[in-house]
């Protein structure tokens, strides 16, 4: 009995396999991105400097890649967020990573021009998001948020979202937005005006 011509035929067989399912992975019929959320997120934030511990003041866009959500945290449970909500001097801002030490500078906020619905791409560069010092935010205004890198994958990938501001109030501070996010790596389209339901989800 030849043992290596018994053994060679299954081995054969199994790359036969592995080349035509790699194959199919690499044709047209085989679509690897996420679906589009089908409404869009209200989100409060507390005020970071003064709000009570025990609430959010910062958002993990990163979060809501692939078939998640981005979430609110709190910043004494983790540092894995993109931008944080805070009342300096009196005036409501946002707080990219960089503007903390000991924090990469890696995400970035920007504020946009035209309403919600009306902006379909967000900027994808670097150089145009404000990374290091505070953002102003205005209630109406739409910003454009792109993440830090996913801490849990290998290569390079940033999640980007668009958010509306809806309202500031109270003594401490809260705010609330509204936010829509590109579940995929380094895509920047948030379109929303086909959106099912038109709603937003709590």
């Amino acid at each position: 009995m030849n043992t290596q011509s018994s053994i060679a035929l299954p081995v054969r067989a199994y790359l036969t396999v592995v080349a035509a399912v790699l194959a199919a992975a690499c044709g047209n019929d085989v679509d690897f991105t996420f679906p589009a959320p089908d409404a869009t997120l209200e989100v409060e934030l507390f005020d970071l400097v003064t709000g009570p511990i025990d609430r959010a003041s910062a958002y993990d866009i990163v979060a809501g890649e692939g078939r998640g959500f981005p979430r609110a945290v709190r910043v004494d449970q983790t540092d894995q967020w993109d931008v944080a909500f805070a009342m300096l001097d009196g005036v409501s801002v946002w707080l990219p990573r960089g503007f903390f030490e000991g924090l990469e500078v890696t995400s970035g906020v920007t504020m946009l021009e035209g309403t919600f619905d009306s902006i379909r791409f967000v900027p994808r560069d670097k150089e145009d998001y404000e990374d290091q010092e505070a953002v102003p935010i205005d209630v109406g205004a739409v910003y454009a948020v792109r993440s830090r890198n996913d801490p849990g994958r290998s290569i390079p990938c940033k999640i980007f979202g668009k958010i509306e501001v809806l309202s500031i109030m109270g003594d401490p501070a809260r705010m609330r937005f509204r936010v829509y996010w590109n579940r995929n790596c380094d895509d920047t389209n948030v379109d929303t005006t086909n959106l099912d339901d038109g709603g937003s989800l709590l």
